[in-house]
């Protein structure tokens, strides 16, 4: 194997496979190599986005295949039920190691992905990157770095962390509503927001997790609660098991002209949700047709939408220090808004008329309690 390349990529998670996916096709001349530093793609998570007008196909786009769809999503806090039909949008699920493995063999031989190679060094020499891995010494023009490791003078906002636990289970007999997918069922707890999720894929299948927003979660404590949630179903069969820490927070990712992060610790992730995918596609498509050439990396750097970071630094406030009037903001929000605008206010492509749509739906007291406190 040769020791140059174009372009070196640490990680071949979510965001660098959709990111080579377009590459690739875009200029396949390009020689790529990708280092991860796992076994092989082995993902038990879940990627979840809206789907409708006004957002991109993301199944079309990245030739994929969604798991299961939902017209309905149900919230429920207090006893108190919100369900609503979201037509002409739709709550979609995709399968992370299978979305994984699918991306993965858009690539075929123009992009070497190296498994089990662990990057332990990285330096920059004579405008050239050299990248010290378990696997050997490589050399590249460009770097992209995949890594979720975030400095503390990139953190922009409150840090929050979101904690999640989750089983695909089986049941025996008709549980579930297969068209109904219950987004957030709030839990009592006075320090933290924590919720069930639950999507059911057949009437005896689903994923049900526990989740935790929280400045410190604790996974240990969180199985324990996840296991008391789980008796509800009464005999149940795991087939699956995901769990994972994702940070909530709005984070601007240092970069130069040869090295660029993506992914979570480029700020990928939307802060007030923990969703990563649409953002993913949204910085992808913004870069349609482009590809990287001397000196022009940085133009590819993620840029975050400030009205949206704003809200959403708001948002992290409240929940950071209010986490027992958490839910109700949450509840208020899905239950006075107009679900288009919802969702492309979470999809990350709001109108000014889904931005006020939104605000008029916001509980106005502790959504100003979030904004005058002071960090």
């Amino acid at each position: 194997m040769k020791a140059e390349y174009d372009i070196i990529v640490i990680g071949a998670g979510l965001s660098s496979l959709m990111f080579l996916s377009k590459m690739v096709s875009n200029k396949s001349k390009l020689s790529i190599l990708v280092l991860e530093q796992k076994n092989s793609i082995n993902r038990n998570q879940s990627f979840c986005v809206w789907e409708g007008p006004g957002l991109i196909n993301i199944e079309k786009e990245f030739k994929l295949k969604a798991k299961h769809r939902w017209d309905k999503v149900l919230i429920e806090n207090n006893r108190k039920k919100i369900k609503k039909n979201i037509h002409p949008y739709q709550y979609v699920c995709h399968d992370g190691q299978s979305t994984l493995k699918k991306l993965s063999r858009q690539l075929n031989a123009k992009v070497k992905i190296l498994y089990a190679s662990k990057v332990t060094r990285i330096n920059e020499i004579d405008e050239k990157i050299q990248v010290t891995s378990s696997e050997g010494n490589f050399c590249s023009k460009y770097l992209i770095d995949s890594r979720p490791k975030i400095e503390k003078n990139e953190i922009k906002s409150d840090y929050m962390q979101q904690a999640f636990i989750g089983n695909e289970i089986e049941v025996k007999s008709n549980y579930f509503n297969k068209d109904e997918a219950t987004i957030m069922s709030f839990s009592k707890n006075k320090t933290e927001t924590e919720f069930i999720y639950q999507l059911p894929f057949t009437k005896k299948r689903a994923l049900v997790e526990t989740t935790l927003f929280s400045k410190n979660p604790d996974l240990r404590k969180l199985q324990q609660k996840h296991k008391i949630n789980l008796k509800k179903y009464g005999n149940y069969k795991v087939l699956n098991s995901e769990r994972g820490i994702i940070p909530m927070a709005l984070i601007e990712a240092s970069a130069n002209k040869r090295i660029m992060k993506i992914g979570t610790s480029a700020g990928m992730v939307r802060a007030s949700s923990g969703y990563s995918m649409r953002k993913i596609a949204n910085w992808i498509s913004d870069h349609k047709g482009k590809t990287i050439k001397k000196n022009n990396l940085l133009s590819f750097k993620y840029a975050p939408n400030p009205l949206l970071d704003f809200f959403d630094k708001i948002f992290l406030r409240v929940i950071k220090d209010y986490p027992n009037k958490s839910p109700d903001l949450f509840f208020n929000l899905f239950n006075q808004s107009n679900h288009k605008s919802l969702i492309k206010f979470l999809s990350d492509k709001p109108s000014w008329l889904d931005i006020i749509n939104i605000i008029m739906s916001m509980p106005k007291r502790l959504m100003l309690k979030g904004l005058l406190k002071k960090k």
